[in-house]
């Protein structure tokens, strides 16, 4: 469906996405034009990989995970996309395929914008262009620390990092991840992981809530267990 203002009834959702802060009113309501809304629910499918790399999709709530698929089927998290992060900027320039598929985590909105109508609005907006290249530096960056992570053979620092990365990202103490999705992402066994939860639940750094949230208690501890 065509797109709307926020909730609260004011807000276009575009002014959560870095790349469009910038923009003036009447610039944002031409930016809406070219938006469809998706809403999916907790582990829909929003793209497969080797789809088409066409549109540009903007998380406007919940989140998005990037995922990558082993040849014996095991799935590998690459990356969870949060309101205001985009993905698809590289099929912008040229034409190609997706790498990985995108499944929400939750019940998550979508902003689609098709990617020949967002370059026009590119050539029109340089400054978009400029916002768009900046944003995928912060990736880069983000990529970097992710490899740093997995790199680091103490797998109880290994696990403290990825919970306090999830946590700056995300901007919550409350993270919906299970143990298998911890597992995936920073290549450690679900048992492994069980493990070392129960370990920092014990110290009183993080609370374990069901099968798929946990709550980051202490903040701090957690930080300098990571660093």
């Amino acid at each position: 469906m065509q797109c709307s203002v926020c909730d609260d009834g004011k807000s276009p959702c575009l002014l959560n996405v870095p790349i469009f802060q910038h923009l003036n009113p009447a610039e944002i309501n031409r930016v809406q034009k070219l938006i469809l809304q998706r809403e999916l629910e907790a582990n829909e499918v929003l793209f497969r990989e080797g789809d088409a790399s066409e549109n540009l999709y903007i998380v406007r709530s919940g989140s998005v995970k990037l995922v990558r698929y082993s040849v014996d089927g095991r799935e590998l998290l690459l990356d969870t996309l949060f309101p205001g992060d985009f993905y698809g900027s590289d099929g912008l320039f040229a034409p190609g395929t997706v790498q990985e598929s995108a499944i929400a985590e939750q019940d998550s909105g979508i902003c689609m914008i098709q990617g020949e109508a967002l370059k026009q609005l590119m050539l029109a907006d340089p400054s978009i262009s400029v916002k768009v290249m900046t944003y995928l530096n912060t990736k880069l960056d983000q990529y970097r620390q992710q490899l740093e992570m997995l790199s680091t053979k103490d797998v109880s620092k290994r696990l403290c990092m990825y919970l306090h990365q999830r946590s700056q990202r995300s901007a919550s103490l409350d993270l919906m991840l299970s143990q298998e999705d911890i597992g995936n992402a920073i290549h450690l066994t679900k048992e492994t992981v069980n493990r070392k939860l129960a370990i920092l639940q014990e110290q009183d750094v993080i609370r374990i809530v069901g099968k798929k949230k946990i709550t980051i208690v202490d903040p701090a501890m957690l930080k300098e267990l990571a660093f």
